[in-house]
């Protein structure tokens, strides 16, 4: 079934689907560019020792600040043994895109092996983000996009996200292309993993009654509810999210509103789609969807979905 929500790194980025050259991926998504290095000077024109503006070379747009350590690794250096995995596992290119003018990039890939849980369909997708910023590795992650709800389900074991982050911006860069291999092969078992997990979810039963009880935890942040401590405004803005967490349970994108998967692709649907107001930037809950906040959301609902 096509899904009737769009994906949020479709949203962010370029669509790829059928390309194969790695150059028209970084020209389709305006990857294509150079960053340099210079130096920091004060408002008198003193040069800052050991302090560097990171810019790019085409329109000279400053993404960051580093020190001496620091050394620029360009898009393509990074992107090229991304895509000879891709060549090398089967994958094919998805989507790209860049955040901020080019601090954050992205590349993702489509691996073969998809799954079922319930009737619903399952892709697993590789990606990999190259930063700018001068503050962050760049990263290799694994994700599930549900077909029929286009919604992203990052690697659930939190510790594993350690293989996803290896390439530090330094001379030697290349020294930790190992761990993009292992970063492949891991996001390929924690698929697997995730796979088992909302499997057991979708055997267990959850009333409505049931629902509205994790719904009340879920806003709450999953901590004791002291309501003596809210206004009434808070009161009714927290009961309107929780109806309609209850009726994506029952009547969201495939949901049955029988089983504890229903409330899991609930709340994923809820943090995909239906939270994200109008003037929110949709790129930035991209990358939060693949090892920020809303990432972590999803990963403390599958437990407590499992251990309640």
């Amino acid at each position: 079934m096509i899904s009737q929500l769009t994906s949020l790194d479709e949203r962010a980025g370029v669509d790829l689907t059928g390309e194969q050259s790695l150059d028209n991926v970084l020209e389709r998504s305006n990857l294509n560019f150079d960053v340099e290095k210079v130096p920091i000077h004060t408002p008198e024109g003193n040069e800052v020792t050991g302090k560097y503006l990171l810019r790019r070379t085409d329109n000279n747009f400053v993404l960051g600040t580093c020190g001496n350590r620091y050394h620029i690794v360009d898009n393509k250096s990074m992107f090229e043994p991304f895509d000879s995995i891709v060549q090398s596992t089967g994958a094919v290119y998805e989507s790209a895109g860049l955040l901020s003018h080019g601090k954050t990039c992205w590349v993702s890939a489509r691996l073969g092996d998809d799954f079922k849980v319930r009737d619903d369909a399952f892709q697993r997708r590789v990606i990999m983000l190259v930063y700018h910023n001068g503050l962050q590795r760049n990263s290799y992650f694994g994700y599930n996009n549900r077909v029929i709800c286009n919604n992203m389900m990052a690697s659930l074991n939190i510790a594993s996200r350690k293989h996803g982050i290896g390439v530090k911006h330094t001379p030697k860069w290349e020294d930790s292309l190992n761990l993009a291999v292992e970063a492949f092969k891991e996001s390929i078992r924690e698929s697997s993993e995730f796979a088992e997990n909302i499997s057991t979810l979708a055997r267990v039963k959850m009333s409505k009654l049931q629902a509205a009880r994790f719904a009340l935890k879920f806003f709450n942040d999953f901590k004791p509810i002291k309501s003596k401590t809210r206004t009434d405004r808070s009161r009714t803005r927290n009961h309107n999210k929780v109806e309609q967490l209850i009726h994506l349970f029952e009547e969201g994108m495939g949901n049955e509103g029988k089983t504890r998967y229903d409330m899991f692709n609930a709340v994923t649907e809820y943090l995909d789609h239906r939270s994200v107001g109008k003037k929110a930037n949709t790129g930035r809950r991209f990358i939060s969807n693949l090892n920020g906040l809303q990432a972590n959301k999803k990963r403390r609902v599958v437990q407590e979905l499992l251990t309640v």
